[in-house]
């Protein structure tokens, strides 16, 4: 099978970067003519068959006209049921025994010819001026087959339009010939003894075939031409402009927002044809950036006409190391191509029996990359941010800390009753209840230094003696002081307290 190479891309990669997988045969083997043809469908494709047949008396010598019926047996029996054909006999002059579809009984066909050949002259002229009328008529195929069969010269009798082998009457029959419209003509003449009129269908016919003269038994084989030609004329028509038509490459949407790392990306091979089937095959994928690193699946990738298959691309980037700058983004575009080689089985009917120029193409172009990705170190940004938040919430809570130091010593109180008593200050805060003091209602002791550099403490007393908030009184002493509060007197006291004020325990956190 012939392979032709396509580019999808014209313009010029200044780097590129290719990765090529192990390269495996096209799928499938080349196909013949036959099933080329039944894929196409040419027996539903009507052709016109004009049979010129002489019928003179030289005919009966050897029994020619014998074996000319049993060849257009089996030549009618070959053609599609609904191909037209029409018989044309011609001797004394010519006369049209059959004009209508060759059906699927070729005995009644050749049963219209005459049993025996018994005319006295052979007038070739007016037979094709016969199968000129007939080609002319409404209504006809446009692919139509002209055959002549003949052992004698052009002899026409007496009072003929065409008494000799030129002259007007011809040249009308030559302008006829170039006036007809047909996608497809082609005309054989088949000489059945050496020398003969033939060649007459040639002036009339432009391009007209003569075939070279041979034996009678062998003119089965002769009217194979005719039969293959119109065939394939069949399948030129119904092909039409399919072989010019190829395989688009279309990229997805997901092609222009690429990210760092692996993507992988689903390319479409769409086919462009109507009737060929395609074989996409060597695939390669390229960019024009040595950062971006693409590969695509080896093997054959097989279309039928007018279908679609996913073909995976594995896209690489890299985006280069992380930056300082917190939210830095890098961005680049890069040209992403996909290159490979269209092949059909049918290529060497195509081009060996039809005669047509296949060179099917891998189109689409490249598409454009465009690849962004977040190289910034926001999140080691973001741990420090919380760090430094940290260490400043255990600031406050130590600045806090230090100018509420621990409490020592003892308080001492005495209400409207004159008695003393005391309550053993510990700790950060102590309450003043009921059951530890006596005294009715709440109140709580802390201390405070004025600064967090500062030596000075002071207690902070306050005290309910109803034990509700807003009847709270709040004041201060110092060590040997004494406050009044709700009618009872708070006296900071003891050596052990003025002995941890000189000492500077007091303030120390626990």
């Amino acid at each position: 099978m012939i392979r032709r190479t396509v580019a999808a891309a014209a313009a010029a990669l200044t780097a590129v970067t290719m990765i090529c997988l192990p390269v495996a045969p096209a799928a499938g083997t080349p196909a013949n003519s036959d099933e080329v043809y039944a894929a196409l469908g040419v027996n539903q494709v009507a052709a016109d068959y004009v049979v010129m047949v002489d019928v003179s008396r030289s005919m009966r010598d050897g029994g020619r006209y014998e074996q000319v019926r049993r060849a257009l047996r089996s030549f009618l029996a070959a053609l599609a049921p609904d191909d037209r054909v029409a018989l044309v006999t011609f001797a004394d002059s010519a006369r049209v025994v059959h004009d209508g579809p060759a059906g699927r009984a070729p005995d009644q066909l050749v049963a219209k010819l005459p049993r025996t050949a018994d005319g006295r002259y052979t007038d070739i002229g007016a037979a094709i001026e016969t199968s000129l009328r007939l080609l002319a008529r409404n209504g006809v195929p446009p692919i139509a087959t002209v055959v002549l069969l003949t052992d004698g010269r052009h002899d026409p009798p007496v009072g003929s339009a065409y008494p000799f082998e030129q002259g007007y009457a011809w040249n009308e029959l030559v302008r006829s010939g170039r006036s007809l419209k047909k996608a497809s003509l082609t005309a054989y003449a088949v000489p059945l003894t050496g020398s003969t009129g033939a060649p007459l269908l040639a002036r009339v016919y432009p391009g007209a075939k003569l075939l070279a003269p041979t034996s009678i038994d062998r003119l089965g084989g002769q009217l194979e031409q005719p039969k293959a030609s119109a065939r394939a004329a069949k399948a030129r028509s119904v092909l039409g402009a399919d072989v010019s038509h190829g395989v688009q490459v279309v990229w997805p949407a997901e092609a222009g927002r690429l990210g760092a790392g692996r993507t992988r990306l689903e390319v479409r091979l769409r086919s462009t044809t109507t009737k060929v089937p395609l074989v996409v095959d060597h695939l390669v994928v390229r960019s024009d950036r040595p950062d971006v690193r693409l590969s695509v699946p080896g093997g054959p990738v097989e279309l039928p006409a007018g279908g679609t298959a996913i073909v995976p691309v594995t896209v690489d980037w890299d985006a280069g190391p992380r930056r300082v700058a917190p939210l830095a983004r890098v961005t680049a575009d890069a040209a992403l191509t996909l290159d490979g080689e269209v092949d059909s089985a049918w290529a060497e009917v195509l081009t060996d029996e039809l005669g047509l120029s296949f060179a099917p193409r891998l189109d689409g172009g490249p598409t454009r990359g465009t690849f962004s990705a977040q190289r910034g170190s926001i999140w080691w940004w973001s741990l420090g941010a919380a760090l430094l938040a940290a260490l400043a919430a255990a600031g406050w809570w130590g600045r806090g800390r230090r100018r509420q130091p621990a409490l020592a010593g003892t308080l001492r109180f005495r209400d409207a009753s004159g008695g003393d008593r005391d309550l053993v200050l510990s700790g950060r805060r102590t309450a003043i209840t009921a059951d530890s003091t006596g005294l009715p209602g709440y109140g709580e002791v802390t201390a405070r230094r004025p600064s967090v550099g500062a030596s000075e403490v002071r207690l902070v007393i306050g005290y309910s003696r109803d034990g509700s908030a807003a009847a709270r009184e709040v004041g201060t002493c110092g060590p040997e002081e004494t406050v009044e509060l709700g009618g009872v007197d708070f006296t900071w006291r003891t050596a052990t307290a003025a002995s941890a004020v000189r000492s500077g325990l007091i303030g120390r956190s626990r």
